[in-house]
């Protein structure tokens, strides 16, 4: 059997919900929570699924009742639209690309002892019905979801395409697509980061003018690492902490002051979100 050498541990309740159902829905939450079954190329021989972007636990509902229809109706063909997944809306099937496998199906590959198993994305419309590759769909729609039939490297810019990239690779303590205060400059590789904050799950990562830069804005945190490679060396960074690069070239950790957590607050609440497009 494909999984008879997996061993149990942190999957042991993944495998006996398998043993017992055939197979296992798995929410991972994140800036944009996904979730995908564990079992069905096991029990079935019938591909993994992975929906994305709605809320986790009715997305695990949603690939149960989207396995127990395509029991029923078969396989459809990729981008065959069907009923009886969510009420009110038809669902598509597409084939996940390879190069997504190590960024998002951790468990899968465990379970599966590191072997390569299909894997197709349950794709939902927005509510007038309009897929996400229409221009004229919602964002929400076009954003949430990962378009996971391309390769990573063709994916548009975005939240999807830095999670896809840096995989568990990412080296700072947390997510690529989190939301960071930083500036436009730093972003064009105008500026270099000066001073690194990390507080409460949130980073600030500024130049030299720090909380006075007149560009502030909010940012996925991924694209200022992938500008910034330096960034790399603040992998320990401690939370309630602030890095200072010195004149040497070497970061400098203190505790964050109360001061600078109030300039940190204020520009967080003040900055406006910038969209990557490119």
């Amino acid at each position: 059997m494909i999984c008879g050498g997996v061993r149990r541990g942190r999957d042991t309740e993944t495998i006996a919900t398998v043993e017992k159902h055939g197979w296992c829905s798995l929410l991972v939450p994140g800036t944009v929570d996904f979730a995908y079954t564990v079992g069905l190329w096991h029990s079935f021989q019938i591909p993994e699924i992975v929906m994305f972007g709605l809320a986790g636990e009715h997305m695990q509902l949603w690939l149960n009742t989207c396995v127990e229809r395509l029991r029923d109706i078969g396989w459809p063909a990729a981008e065959a639209p069907f009923t009886g997944v969510i009420e009110g809306h038809e669902t598509m099937l597409r084939p996940v690309d390879e190069s997504w496998r190590a960024a998002l199906f951790g468990t899968a590959y465990r379970f599966y002892g590191g072997w390569s198993v299909p894997v197709w994305q349950l794709v939902w419309p927005d509510g007038a019905g309009r897929w996400p590759w229409n221009d004229e769909a919602t964002v929400s729609s076009r954003t949430r979801q990962a378009f996971g039939w391309l390769p990573v490297s063709a994916h548009p810019a975005g939240s999807w395409r830095l999670v896809g990239t840096f995989g568990n690779d990412f080296p700072l303590p947390a997510e690529p697509d989190s939301w960071a205060l930083t500036t436009r400059s730093l972003l064009a590789g105008r500026t270099s980061p000066a001073v690194v904050a990390f507080d409460d799950g949130r980073f600030d990562v500024l130049d030299a003018r720090g909380y006075a830069a007149d560009d502030l804005c909010l940012a996925y945190l991924g694209h200022a690492v992938e500008q910034h490679p330096s960034l790399n060396a603040l992998s320990d960074l401690p939370t309630g902490h602030v890095a200072t690069l010195a004149t040497d070239g070497t970061w400098q950790r203190t505790p964050s002051s109360d001061p600078q957590r109030t300039e940190s607050t204020a520009a967080w609440r003040t900055s406006q979100p910038l969209r990557v497009t490119s």
